[in-house]
């Protein structure tokens, strides 16, 4: 993200998404409700040590969550203003 986009969504205000989690053999899937989001470039995923931050912005808001999860990720995608994380389970 350039500069420019950092300092435009710091003054954005902060919000947690709305989240689903669902089992499935071999898998866990999280889907994460981002209103206003409608590209897969506007979001941010970093695992921590432990976990994974998800960041998601918009036009209004950022949708920020932290997911205490330590899976790797299958894959993630975005569809209708949701954003759904595939993992590995265990």
């Amino acid at each position: 993200i350039s500069k420019e986009r950092l300092k435009e969504i710091s003054r954005l205000p902060r919000e947690e998404p709305i989240s689903k989690l669902r089992r499935m053999s071999g898998k866990v899937i999280y889907e994460l409700a981002v209103p206003g989001v409608k590209n897969i470039e506007d979001i941010l995923i970093n695992r921590l040590e432990n976990s994974i931050e998800i960041k998601a912005i918009s036009k209004n808001k950022i949708y920020s969550k932290v997911l205490n999860l330590n899976l790797p990720i299958i894959g993630y995608r975005l569809t209708e203003e949701n954003l759904i994380l595939e993992f590995r389970g265990q």
